[in-house]
Formats: structure tokens, sequence, C-alpha cells
């Protein structure tokens, strides 16, 4: 698991990174076994994404609707990373690419607090075509967190780490039109 001194590293560097520091990227460890681990971050925020697609899975089946989503994230991080990988490697900078992963995971916590007030929202029952500019304004900060991460952990022009963070834009949406179209798809007559 984690350590508490690197549990509080990686937390402040989470909170440095939200404010564009870029010292927050160097908190974070450059290992192999710390990208790997950095993915039960993303397990432990999994139930609250979770419980974001039952939201959205309106009538289709909700084990349909989780099948789906947990696909698309697995699948578009891996197309997404291979993807960065290999820029990576073609810039040869990939020996900061385990800390990309480690950073990116991490970055899960400020965006779930980010999106807080729209699970409340949500749990409250409230009407959420009122916080439909702030979701869309959260994602757009979530993309240029994503190009600020890769700028300063791959030490890379801001315009190549503003393209990673497009590239990470094209692939989560293009595969969510796919798991849309696939839920459509699969629950015609349900």
């Amino acid at each position: 698991m984690f350590t508490s001194e690197e549990l509080r590293n990686n937390l402040i560097g989470c909170a440095e990174i939200v404010l564009f520091m870029p010292h927050g990227i160097e908190r974070f460890s450059d290992s192999k076994s710390a990208a790997i681990r950095s993915f039960l971050v993303i397990l432990f925020l999994l139930p609250v994404v979770i419980a974001v697609w039952v939201y959205r899975a309106d009538s289709a089946p909700v084990s349909l609707v989780v099948a789906l989503h947990l696909a698309q994230m697995v699948l578009s991080t891996i197309l997404f990373l291979t993807v960065v990988y290999f820029l990576s490697k073609q810039y040869e900078r990939q020996e900061h690419f385990f800390r990309f992963i480690t950073v990116s995971n991490w970055q899960g916590v400020p965006g779930i607090l980010l999106t807080f007030p729209i699970l409340v929202a949500l749990v409250l029952g409230a009407d959420l075509a009122v916080w439909e500019t702030y979701a869309i304004f959260v994602s757009i900060l979530g993309y240029v967190y994503t190009g600020f991460v890769a700028t300063h952990a791959f030490r890379l022009p801001w315009e190549m780490g503003g393209f990673i963070g497009v590239l990470s834009l094209a692939v989560g949406q293009e595969s969510l039109k796919i798991v849309d179209y696939l839920q459509d798809y699969l629950t015609v007559g349900v």
C-alpha cells in the first residue's frame, strides 16, 4: 500500500498541481512500483464513479451500463497510455513515463473533490441542468491538468503537453460515444 509519508507527499502534490505549481509533480515517485500502486487510487475512487454510471443508466440494465463503462475506462486508459508512451519515446522522455502514470492516477482525487457538488446534487435529487456548466468546466479543467502534468512530468514544451491533454479528451469522448452506442444497441426492446 502507501506509506504515510508517500500518502502525504502525493496529496500535497495533488493540491500543488491544482494550483498549477510545477513542483507538485516532483513530489511523486518515478518508479514502476509507484505507478502500479497508483492504480489503487483509481480503485478506491471507483465506487463514486460507478454511482455516476448508475445514474446515467436511465432505463438500461445497471449491470450492462457498469460493465460497458468499466470496459471503456480500462480500454481508453490502455489506449491513451500506449499513445503517450510512444510520444514520450519519440522525444526520448520515456524515463518519466511512470511518474506521468502516478500523477495522472492521483489526479483523480482532486477530480472527485471538484465533482463532489454535482454528486451531492445528484443524491439530493436536484435539477442537474443547473450543474451542466460547472460539469463542463470541471471536465475541461481535467484535460488542462492532464496537459500541465504531461508538460512538466515529461519536460516537454507546453504545446506538446497541450496536445496530450487534447489527446486525452479525444480518446475519452470517442470511447464514451462507443459506449453510448453499444448501450442503445444492446437495450433495444428492453
